[in-house]
């Protein structure tokens, strides 16, 4: 049975532990130990390096990354290039041994003159693992900004690019939004880290979140400022706003034009953390939801929906 979407609604609201965005903090790489001695290979030597960090800032560095250094011993060299693996990898995503012999993007990079740093996120590989509430897109990316500075001071003037597969996609876009500290970023699989196969994109430009804005009808609530905004066909519009007082993103699906109930969908959670999410979903006359979600240091994914027809979006990180 159709209905018309009352004037007050709890939307419906799961979330894991509020996560703060963790300052890390690095000092210098250095090989792993004794028994990662350098591997010479026709045109590069591969060793481990760690890097201790802290989670807390002030606190002591008693975590330790790890990464697998390629370095280039006939080509000139170019720079250093950091690749960040999915989630469900480590360091090896850039490195496979078949049968047939290696499948190694990280190989490949460094004969062509590239110092190729394969990561261990944290959590992965031989990489520490910090508690699972300590582990987000803000700490995964500062731990990648202190590899970076520790590489930029090592090799001073050379360019420094990012790759990222998948979520590490999504660490790389973060790092390089958020510290301004490369040259270059190579994304791949990005699609595949946003559940419903949502594309990344970058937040609206001004134009069009003042566009967006004119359109909006306000339903977070006061605070609430549109940061982005996607069409639904000619049907609606699906509204992304920000709340920087309380750290909290919200979202709401609007039709273009009020008429039968029909079924309607707004969305929206953390691109890193899909379990942080809120949804509504129902036959609507005029607008589907507002939800919300505390989205301090975190990004966002959006989805929307009338009848048949949907979108979905990433890109805004608060």
């Amino acid at each position: 049975m159709s209905w018309t979407k009352p004037r007050h609604r709890a939307a419906h609201f799961t979330a894991g532990a509020a996560f703060a965005a963790l300052l890390v903090t690095a000092v210098a790489a250095t090989p792993r130990n004794a028994s990662a001695a350098s591997e010479r290979v026709s045109g590069f030597t591969r060793h481990t390096i760690t890097q201790k960090v802290s989670l807390t800032g002030s606190g002591p560095a008693d975590q330790t990354v790890s990464a697998v250094e390629y370095r280039p011993t006939h080509a000139r060299v170019k720079g250093p290039q950091v690749m960040i693996p999915g989630v469900t990898y480590d360091h090896r995503c850039f490195d496979l041994k078949t049968d047939r012999g290696w499948i190694s993007q990280a190989r490949e990079a460094a004969e062509d003159g590239w110092i190729t740093v394969a990561v261990d996120r944290l959590g992965t590989g031989n990489s520490s693992s910090p508690a699972a509430d300590k582990l987000n897109g803000t700490t995964h990316a500062a731990t990648i900004h202190q590899l970076i500075t520790t590489l930029k001071t090592a090799h001073k003037g050379l360019p420094v690019a990012l790759v990222g597969h998948s979520m590490g996609s999504t660490v790389a876009v973060q790092e390089a939004a958020t510290y301004k500290d490369v040259d270059a970023a190579a994304v791949t699989a990005l699609a595949a880290a946003v559940a419903g196969g949502a594309a990344f994109t970058a937040p609206a430009s001004a134009a069009a979140q003042g566009a967006y804005a004119a359109e909006y009808n306000g339903a977070c609530g006061s605070g609430y400022s549109v940061v982005h905004g996607r069409h639904i066909g000619d049907l609606g519009t699906v509204y992304l706003t920000w709340n920087e007082r309380i750290g909290e993103n919200c979202a709401v699906t609007v039709r273009a034009r009020k008429g039968a109930a029909v079924y309607m969908q707004a969305k929206v959670y953390q691109t890193n953390h899909t379990q942080v999410s809120s949804s509504d979903s129902g036959a609507y006359t005029t607008y589907a939801g507002p939800v919300h979600i505390p989205a301090r240091g975190e990004c966002a994914t959006v989805r929307g929906q009338i009848a048949d027809t949907y979108t979905s979006f990433s890109g805004f990180c608060g």
